[in-house]
């Protein structure tokens, strides 16, 4: 069996329009999907392109606001990942693996055109500053909205391989072995500590700004 041709630019550009129109409108099996995808299926290929492409972009904004380099860099992450498929049956979850090779594949292109990359992350227009949508399940109560207020502003007084790790675990739903590799971890543990001292930060964060207000409202 013939192995497939490369995408062109054209035909990622097509699929990069109807992604976001596509996105979420079928039920999609991931690892069903990613072994017809490994296995040569075209359709497979177009509807995990579709599934993960908004995903994938949300994701890049944090490293970066060039939308070309972004764009340009996720055809070409899919188009090498077209390449190999055949190797990538052993691939346990397609979304952790799209993550880290967008990832990976982003930061490489900002060393080749020699950005400096701490101006980058901090002029990226999210740079993983974290919205309070998630931050219920950091904490697991219900809170009114000033109390949200305090948690987005101690959320994003962390450093950001924090709110990376977090973004990931709570907004991306890895797992902390996923993250590990994504991140390039040394152990789960490691990045499982990481986390939790995070989340250790965070609430101390949240009761020393509640316990200023309360002052500051006197």
């Amino acid at each position: 069996m013939p192995s497939p041709k490369v995408l062109s630019t054209a035909q990622v550009r097509g699929l990069e329009d109807n992604s976001e129109r596509n996105s979420g409108t079928y039920d999609f099996d991931a690892a069903k999907e990613w072994k017809l995808f490994c296995d040569g299926s075209e359709a497979a290929f177009v509807k995990i392109y579709n599934h993960y492409f908004q995903m994938l972009y949300n994701l890049g904004r944090q490293f970066s606001g060039d939308n070309e380099l972004l764009k340009d860099t996720l055809q070409e992450t899919f188009i090498k990942i077209r390449e190999k498929r055949s190797k990538l049956h052993k691939v346990v979850s397609a979304k952790a693996f799209l993550i880290k090779c967008y990832r990976n594949n982003i930061i490489t292109e900002q060393k080749k055109r020699k950005k400096d990359m701490t101006l980058n992350f901090a002029l990226a227009p999210f740079a993983f500053h974290l919205t309070p949508s998630h931050e219920s399940v950091l904490i697991n109560r219900r809170f009114e909205d000033d109390q949200i207020k305090l948690i987005q502003e101690s959320l994003n007084k962390l450093t950001r391989r924090q709110r990376e790790a977090i973004y990931y675990l709570y907004y991306n739903g890895l797992t902390y072995a996923q993250i590990k590799d994504v991140m390039g971890f040394a152990s789960i543990r490691a990045a499982r500590n990481l986390i939790y001292r995070s989340l250790t930060e965070l609430k101390k964060q949240v009761e020393i700004l509640g316990a200023y207000e309360k002052v500051a409202d006197k």
